[in-house]
């Protein structure tokens, strides 16, 4: 029996590896050209600058660890050096500067960017194939048969979040949570023009609630920055989040006192970013289909491990039904 999972990013990846684990095999589909999905990172190209070729996150910024199993599982990707410890405090700013410093859990980031990860994941599991440029329009049930597109499976997991599940699928429980859009905007720099920081919540501002030294996060001191815009701002501009920019490098000149513009400006829009809740589920499971859905929307919320332990938890429960 070979399980498809549909969703490249790391509730894909842990749903995969745990049905591997089972002994089962999995095709895992994503439909963009890698794996990762909200911890994408990009390469950079056509800067102008020294810094083509280098990495930057443009989805998620870090992640923490309490679970005791994914605690295991970093520690070591951390022995291993793909993940590395970064900070456990961060720049707290208003509108017009920086206030202070805010204490916190132990963040972790990736050298090679949060994507490695996903794909370490992946890869890692033995009877896991990765298939990227893999789209799934349509995932019908009938009692219980499941088709994708033209095409039986025997067990599907939709791992991505609810409103991209429901486009897909009419089978999926009704969509109660919200979700919070970002446009996050890289800014790189040829020589760095601004204080020494890891990353700065911004509070009570119209435009950015968070800036990441990206450089700080994987280790290389590389002067590449990484904000992200206001949900509100951003959710007026999903459809050109280009015209966020000026808004958002005067803000940055603002709070943190730029020396200089960055020579290079990008963007990335997240339609849903961030859901404004969590269940604590788990997962959803079809009641007579081997389908079922997983994300951080159903582990308790936008978190990395969040998204991982619902991966894990529906690659298990499908497993078991499979078995029995």
């Amino acid at each position: 029996m070979t399980a498809v999972v549909i969703g490249g990013g790391i509730s894909g990846a842990a749903c995969a590896a745990a049905l591997s684990t089972s002994g089962i095999d999995v095709e895992l589909r994503e439909r963009g050209k890698v794996l990762g999905g909200r911890m994408a990172s990009r390469t950079l190209r056509g800067t102008g600058t020294s810094h083509d070729g280098r990495v930057v996150d443009m989805g998620a910024s870090y992640f923490t660890a309490a679970d005791p199993d994914f605690r295991a599982l970093v520690d070591e990707m951390t022995a291993s050096g793909l993940v590395r410890a970064w900070t456990d405090a961060f720049h707290v700013a208003g509108s017009d500067g920086i206030e202070g410093v805010s204490s916190g859990p132990l963040r972790y980031a990736a050298p090679a960017g949060l994507r490695s990860i996903v794909a370490a994941i992946a890869e890692s599991a033995a009877s896991v194939h990765v298939r990227t440029d893999a789209r799934v329009d349509r995932v019908r049930v009938d009692g219980s048969r499941v088709t994708l597109d033209d095409e039986d499976a025997t067990a599907t997991a939709l791992c991505m979040p609810l409103p991209q599940a429901g486009r897909i699928c009419d089978h999926v429980p009704p969509e109660t949570i919200m979700w919070e859009p970002v446009i996050a905007v890289a800014c790189v720099f040829e020589r760095r023009a601004c204080l020494e920081f890891d990353g700065v919540f911004v509070n009570d501002d119209p435009v950015l609630t968070w800036i990441a030294d990206d450089g700080s996060r994987r280790g290389d001191g590389a002067p590449v920055l990484v904000a992200h815009v206001h949900p509100v701002l951003s959710a007026r501009h999903l459809d050109d989040p280009q015209a966020v920019i000026p808004a958002v490098l005067a803000t940055l000149q603002r709070v943190l006192a730029l020396t200089a513009l960055p020579d290079w400006v990008d963007v990335h829009r997240w339609t849903f970013a961030k859901p404004l809740e969590g269940r604590a589920a788990g997962h959803w499971l079809h009641d007579d289909a081997l389908l079922g859905i997983a994300g951080d929307a159903w582990a308790g919320g936008p978190r990395v491990e969040a998204a991982w332990l619902s991966g894990r938890s529906l690659g298990s429960a499908l497993a078991s039904r499979i078995s029995g």
